[in-house]
């Protein structure tokens, strides 16, 4: 009879886990093309000065990064040589994506408590904690409403009243500011994922790689969709089309 290694409950749960990692990574790509996508719908719209498109565009790209949001942090879990079956669980079985993204947070600083002094991972900690809450835990209410419709007027979440406060931020939306979200969910994201595999070793990348971070969050500070249909408008290469358009009739 020939020779064969029975599988047990663990070896089937490690298959299924770098099943979900590898189908998160094709998502991920997916989106990542649609993003590209988007842009050239938005640049379109802003050179025809299509004021009602560019809202709608910007609405759909705040659904498209809730979607990416949602699979790259499927994919930040199930990081092959990361999380444990039952951490994984303990992730997942919370009761949205802010508490998953805790929960994330909480168990990944567990992993380098043995290996870091207790000064620099309460730096590391307070520097990522702020960054999570603003940029990552912060916009997903409103990123919420999106996705459940509430375009122009938003509802509690009992859905029992007008939320005049979610409303004016769905209202005042930026495109500029939320491709901004998505540079910084990859770049959070990435001290997070190096945290997860190299417990010991990632100081050699965490504070170069928090220190871009930090600077991209300040150099961007200002940017909005007003200054990117200026610099469309004033560009050579917008100047040249509209020359084109006015000679072609």
């Amino acid at each position: 009879m020939p020779f064969s290694i029975p599988k047990s409950p663990c070896f089937d749960n490690l298959i299924i886990m770098l099943d979900i990692y590898r189908a998160s990574c094709e998502n991920v790509k997916e989106l990542k093309s649609k993003q590209k996508i988007i842009h050239r719908m938005l640049n379109q719209a802003i050179r025809r000065n299509a004021t009602s498109e560019i809202d709608t565009i910007t609405k759909l790209y705040a659904l498209l990064y809730s979607a990416y949001a949602e699979t790259s942090f499927l994919k930040l879990i199930h990081t092959p040589r990361g999380f444990s079956v039952s951490e994984i669980e303990n992730i997942q079985n919370q009761r949205n994506l802010e508490a998953k993204w805790s929960k994330c947070f909480e168990l990944v600083f567990q992993k380098i408590s043995t290996s870091t002094n207790a000064g620099e991972i309460a730096n590391k900690k307070q520097k990522l904690k702020r960054i999570l809450d603003e940029y990552i835990i912060g916009p997903s209410q409103i990123r919420n409403k999106i996705a459940h419709g509430q375009w122009h007027c938003c509802l509690n979440n009992d859905c029992t009243a007008i939320n005049a406060a979610s409303t004016a931020k769905i209202t005042n939306l930026d495109f500029v500011r939320i491709d901004i979200l998505f540079n910084v969910y990859n770049k959070f994201q990435q001290c997070i994922e190096d945290l997860i595999e190299s417990p010991v070793t990632h100081y050699r990348d965490f504070y170069p790689q928090i220190t871009e971070l930090e600077e991209y969050i300040q150099q961007t500070k200002d940017w909005d969709i007003n200054s990117k249909i200026a610099r469309i408008n004033n560009s050579a290469k917008n100047k040249n089309y509209k020359q084109w358009q006015k000679n072609s009739y």
